[in-house]
Formats: C-alpha cells, structure tokens, sequence
C-alpha cells in the first residue's frame, strides 16, 4: 500500500512550490515490524530515561516534491495512493529513517548537502494495525475521511500494541 505522508521542512519552506511529499510502500510485513518495534520501545522505556525511539533505515520509501503528484495529502495528513500512481519528479535525499515510538511511527530524512531536514506527519499505531491485518484502506483515504468507520485519531488506551 502507497501512503503519502505530509513533511514539514527545517528551515520551513517559502515557496509552496518547495514543498515535499513523503511515499511510503507500507507492506503487511512493514507494518507488522514497526509494530514489533513500538513494543520493543515501550518495552524498553519502563527501564530506561533515555530510550524514546528506534529508528531504522526505510529503503520503501521516497520523497518527491508536492507537484509531482496529481494529488497530495492535506495539511498535517495523509493519503493513501492508488497502486498505479506515478509522480513526475523525485527529490533527492540522503538515507531516510523510520522513527519508531510507543505509539506512533514517523519518518525523516535529509537532503545530500544538510540543507535541510524533513520529518512526516505520524502514522499512529492504528493505521498500523488496519494495514498489518490486511484491511483495505481505500485510495483517497485519509485520517480525516470516514473510511475507517471512526477517526483513525483516537487515545491508546494500552501502549503495548
């Protein structure tokens, strides 16, 4: 599954046309491991002050900038893409991570002169699950439609996952 993720940009973007737009192939499997991984930080913060994140290297992923794709994920949102999606340009990168925490999974990235530093909005352990079990989640989709039956928003009410 194609989700593209909106990035916020340090030092922030003054042209619109400078925007950048994260996509991530999120497998099954992907999403499974990166639920793996939030136990595996939860875990590890009820013994330690300094554990907060896993991070990883996501070679499923790429960036591109906001007017390569015919349709790009709202503000602060994201977007589930067709299978077929195509984008018309991409933006270099250097490697981009995957940073795991209790109950959510983001990803950031720089470009290959540290110009600047991008970060996604949050995939919260919900989505996860949705995609880990297989649930369609329909092209189109976002955290703010219906599609999911309730807003993908909600509390953990139990951090393990």
């Amino acid at each position: 599954m194609y989700i593209a993720l909106y990035t916020t940009q340090i030092p922030p973007v003054t042209d619109p046309t400078q925007e950048i737009i994260a996509i991530i192939d999120l497998s099954q499997e992907r999403a499974l491991e990166l639920l793996e991984l939030m136990n595996e930080v939860t875990r590890r913060t009820a013994t330690s002050s300094t554990m907060f994140r896993i991070s990883s290297f996501e070679s499923n992923a790429l960036m591109v900038p906001a007017y390569a794709l015919k349709q790009a994920p709202p503000l602060n949102d994201f977007l589930i893409l067709p299978e077929d999606f195509s984008v018309t340009d991409t933006t270099p990168i250097k490697l981009i991570h995957a940073n795991v925490m209790p109950v959510y999974a983001n990803w950031s990235a720089t470009d290959p002169d540290n110009r600047f530093t991008l970060t996604t909005i949050d995939l919260n352990a919900r989505v996860l699950k949705l995609v880990a079990r297989g649930d369609l989640l329909a092209p189109g989709s976002t955290d703010n439609l219906s599609t999911f039956g309730e807003s993908v928003i909600n509390s953990e009410l139990n951090w393990l996952h």
